[in-house]
């Protein structure tokens, strides 16, 4: 099987196993909790982000990898899991403008993934030695994708329960 193949049937099982356990086990669970509350573990997720910079470790990827296009990614994810701890730090504690905090972080978080596997798929990545990082790219990244969206889905359940419930305006029949 070619890399590119190898890549495509992990990457969309992971992808496939993480939406189910969100969606089973994970949603349900968090859906009780007050939505401060509900976001802190999906953030603290994220903070895992720094792995990707294990590249820079000796021995760890090929020589031949494309150092640019793994260094864009490894400080695009750093930048990442200390936003996903600043956001979890404003959730927990309860700060004040904690939920504007965690919308921008997530938004932010979403395009440096959506730009780090630009990256990835541009530079054919999998088509290179990746040691350990083959597995963050095929289990940890289709998990923080499906985490993204769970970070949206709360965001957005949340602000509907905190707008007031519309006016039924009751009119008296006109004689």
């Amino acid at each position: 099987m070619s890399p590119p193949t190898l890549f495509s049937v992990q990457f969309t099982l992971s992808l496939v196993l993480a939406g189910v356990v969100a969606m089973w086990y994970v949603a349900p669970a968090l859906r009780r909790r007050p939505v401060s509350t509900a976001l802190v573990p999906l953030f603290l997720v994220h903070a895992l982000r720094y792995l990707p910079s294990s590249a820079f470790a000796p021995g760890q990827i090929g020589s031949n990898v494309p150092m640019d296009a793994m260094a864009t990614i490894a400080y695009g994810d750093l930048a990442s899991a200390v936003l996903a701890i600043i956001a979890a730090l404003f959730l927990h504690n309860q700060w004040t403008g904690a939920i504007p905090v965690a919308w921008v972080v997530n938004i932010v978080m979403t395009m440096e993934w959506l730009f780090g596997g630009y990256i990835a798929a541009s530079r054919k990545l999998v088509t290179y030695p990746m040691g350990g990082n083959w597995y963050i790219i095929n289990y940890y990244v289709p998990v923080i994708g499906v985490i993204h969206v769970m970070i949206f889905a709360r965001l957005v359940a949340g602000e509907a329960r905190m707008r007031p419930a519309p006016q039924s305006v009751h009119k008296e029949p006109s004689l």
